[in-house]
């Protein structure tokens, strides 16, 4: 935990080749000078990282003297539960221990706690973001045996152990759990906590008071034997840990801290250590059921600020300046003294001068190790991996890319280092580096970030090889690799061989999934699919493509529920409505159909920048035809729930219509209307739209030539008559408009013949018609 959490280095790491059982071990701790046997020394780290890794994960390969944690892991494991199966493969065929032993060991009252920590630091050491199932079914019956053995125990240790139990449900992201075991710690321990408001200032120069958030919290009163403890620590012991803290500059308006208009809001309550961790746990808690919001930060900045109050715990103390330093980078006024701060608590890990750290005096007057490993466990402290991760992530962002990619390289992030190395015009160093380490000592990680640089697949064949099979990420590269280069086959085996390994990677099934749709192997495309949403049921994508694979089977029933899951999910999903707006026609779900033609509008106006199509002619046409045929069949049989139904629905079918028509003029749209204002019975309606439709047709160019538009023209213009003869007016009409259109016709076609058709010789008949009705009326 020194080595790799809280620092500082070892200058001098002779002093651990005493506790080394295993005589390999001595080749680590030798330096980079010395002449050492390269492959003994690949080896036994690779045995090591081998040992450790978990469901196919990887450990990070970075981290220091990874071996001590495999000794504890070994030891602590089988002390605490002796007829427990681990996490080693191999360990599953091991003998059982003996009875005598175990019933020594039932009597070893802290293993369960020491060995719920190791797990616990096992698990934050393998490079996922997703929590391994077998570690965590480890620890939740581990932390249960720390329960039931400190039933007795002080109000303190009760409440350390609900915490540590809390923040491993954080870190396996079960958040609920952890949520729940926040407050019974919070309960034990008798701390109050208030989340309200106050009047106060937040800047230099202001001069009107606004509302500002403020956590209010006490500890209980101390007993006898607390308030002796208490008494024992240093009074200056605090002064080192203070100087951690980057203060704002002269230039900066922000205050240090926020200064209340009620004076007690403005003094500070004494905390205990342990209650100070509780409330950094109920902080992490709001950002962990809150969105990620200016709310949730003002929120969380209220109990960082009353943490900060105290300066009792170098390791409390740290992560609250590092949870601050987080928020703060957001600001636009705290930027600068963010970055700075996440430099000055990352530069203590070490022993070395830099930039935060200038000084020999400032090294030599750090609190020591026993200081910061003393509450270690009792919050999330980041390992130096992922603090030096936060640093470059946020020297990238600012366009610092060089001094970026050189921690990326530090920490063998190598996806980040080649992306800033590129930023920064200097592709080719990324490879070097790589190359450079792996001749030092080869293992399975950096010869997959070889092959990740020069997309070779030999170099993940190396990783795969060295591993013993069982580097996951080597597989799931690899598998990449191939699938874009079209080689599908290949990249299916291999997610397979990945999947044997880690079953709960859904970006892998997710892959899988796809490429079964493409290689035709429906049912495991859906298989696959299928595993996505059960490990994540928020997945829109996954529930889109499982109703697309029932789409193509024709089990459309099925995809039903699949394609109102994706859309729960992600509304502005185009296709995926396009695909609603099918599968609801063909189940006859007509006003679904009509909400998803609305949404293809709605979104063709918000997201003008996608080529989102607009709503299709035959199923328009289709859910007016099966509306109107719903109506009229309700009528027919008198059926008075399904005519209040259709009746309903009558409205929504002609807003739909009026949207299309607002926003586009064919003439299929006006067709459509005359069509559904004739069926319900509105005729005025039905003469205007035709109208329309025969000016659309019309106003094409050179639609006298073109023999399917003549058809169509002489049909609208047929029903036009049909509408027009109830006057000897509208018979004029009607025969300006019939003889108009014959002689377009005729001149068009001159060269050709103009009667070839029947529909204008149609059109002939209907004009005789006319004029002898005129003859008549005279």
């Amino acid at each position: 935990m020194q080595l790799n959490y809280t620092g500082p280095m070892f200058e001098d790491v002779s002093i651990l080749e005493g506790i080394n059982p295993h005589s390999h071990v001595e080749v680590c701790f030798k330096k980079e000078n010395e002449l050492e046997p390269k492959s003994d020394r690949s080896t036994f780290e690779n045995s090591v990282l081998t040992e450790l890794s978990v469901e196919g994960l990887w450990p990070c390969q970075v981290a220091k003297l990874p071996y001590l944690l495999l000794i504890a892991r070994c030891v602590l494991a089988t002390l605490s539960n002796p007829q427990r199966q681990h996490w080693g493969d191999n360990r599953k065929s091991a003998k059982p221990m003996p009875l005598e032993f175990c019933k020594v060991v039932s009597h070893l009252s802290s293993s369960s706690i020491w060995s719920a920590r190791a797990a616990v630091a096992h698990e934050r050491l393998l490079l996922s973001t997703e929590p391994t199932a077998t570690l965590w079914t480890e620890l939740e019956e581990t932390f249960q045996d720390c329960i039931l053995a400190v039933e007795n125990c002080s109000r303190e240790l009760r409440a350390a152990i609900q915490l540590e139990y809390g923040l491993a449900c954080h870190h396996f992201q079960h958040v609920k759990m952890g949520k729940e075991q926040f407050e019974k710690a919070r309960q034990i321990s008798s701390l109050f906590v208030e989340v309200t408001g106050a009047m106060g200032k937040r800047t230099k120069f202001q001069e009107k008071a606004t509302a500002q958030m403020v956590v209010r919290a006490a500890s209980a009163p101390l007993n006898q034997d607390e308030a002796s403890s208490k008494t024992k620590k240093t009074e200056n012991s605090g002064d080192g840990i203070k100087s951690q803290m980057v203060e704002h500059t002269d230039e900066s308006i922000l205050l240090e801290r926020v200064k209340f208009d009620n004076e007690p809001d403005n003094k500070i309550d004494e905390l205990r250590v342990l209650d100070q961790a509780i409330i950094l746990a109920l902080c992490l808690d709001v950002k962990n059921t809150n969105p990620s919001d200016g709310l949730t930060a003002e929120e969380m900045s209220a109990y960082l600020a009353r943490v900060l109050c105290h300066h009792d715990d170098w390791t409390v103390y740290s992560t609250a300046l590092l949870e601050r330093a987080w928020l703060d980078f957001e600001g636009n006024h705290s930027k600068e003294r963010a970055l700075l701060q996440l430099q000055a608590l990352a530069d203590q890990h070490t022993t070395r001068l830099t930039i935060t750290q200038s000084t020999r005096k400032s090294v030599d007057e750090s609190s020591p190790v026993q200081d910061r490993l003393r509450n270690v466990h009792s919050i999330v402290y980041p390992p130096r991996w992922h603090m030096l991760r936060d640093v470059a992530e946020r020297y990238a962002e600012l366009g610092i890319v060089t001094s970026a990619a050189e921690i990326f390289t530090e920490i063998e992030h190598w996806d980040e280092a080649v992306d800033c190395y590129r930023r920064a015009g200097k592709e080719k160093l990324a490879e070097e580096v790589v190359r450079k380490r792996l001749a030092i000592a080869e293992t399975p990680r950096m010869f997959a970030a070889l092959g990740d640089i020069t997309n070779e697949i030999e170099y993940y064949d190396k990783a795969i090889d060295i591993s013993n099979g069982r580097f996951c990420q080597a597989h799931v590269s690899r598998a990449e690799n191939l699938f874009k280069r079209g080689q599908l086959e290949e990249a299916l085996a291999s997610f397979r061989d990945a999947l044997a390994l880690r079953p709960l990677i859904p970006t892998v099934w997710f892959r899988v999934g796809t490429i079964c749709m493409r290689l035709g192997d429906w049912e495991y495309a859906l298989t696959a699919f299928s595993e996505v949403v059960q490990q994540h049921p928020e997945e829109s994508e996954a529930w889109a493509n499982v109703a697309a694979v029932h789409q193509h089977e024709q089990r459309l029933a099925e995809a039903y529920p699949a394609l109102v899951e994706s859309l729960k999910h992600n509304r502005k999903n185009w296709r995926v409505w396009v695909n609603k707006l099918f599968v609801c026609l063909d189940l006859e779900k007509y006003d679904e159909a009509i909400q998803a033609c609305n949404m293809l509008i709605d979104l063709k106006q918000s997201l003008s920048s996608q080529d989102i199509p607009d709503p299709d002619e035959k199923c328009v046409k289709g859910i007016v035809a099966g509306i109107v045929e719903v109506y009229t069949s309700a009528l027919r049989n008198s059926d008075k729930v399904a005519l209040d139904t259709a009746r309903r629905s009558l409205p929504r079918v002609h807003n739909l219509l009026e949207r299309i028509r607002a926003n586009r003029n064919d003439p299929w749209i006006f067709e459509t209307m005359a069509f559904f204002h004739a069926e319900v019975g509105q005729d005025s309606h039905v003469f205007e739209n035709l109208m329309k439709e025969y000016r659309s047709l019309t106003s094409v160019r050179a639609w006298e030539k073109d023999d399917d538009q003549v058809r169509k023209v002489t049909q609208v213009v047929s029903q036009i008559v049909h509408y027009q003869r109830q006057s000897k007016e509208d018979l004029l009409k009607s025969k300006f408009l019939l003889s108009g259109l014959v002689k377009r016709i005729e001149k068009a076609r001159s060269d050709r013949g103009a009667t070839n058709l029947k529909e204008v010789e149609a059109i002939h008949a209907l004009l005789q018609e006319i004029l002898t009705e005129l003859e008549n009326t005279k």
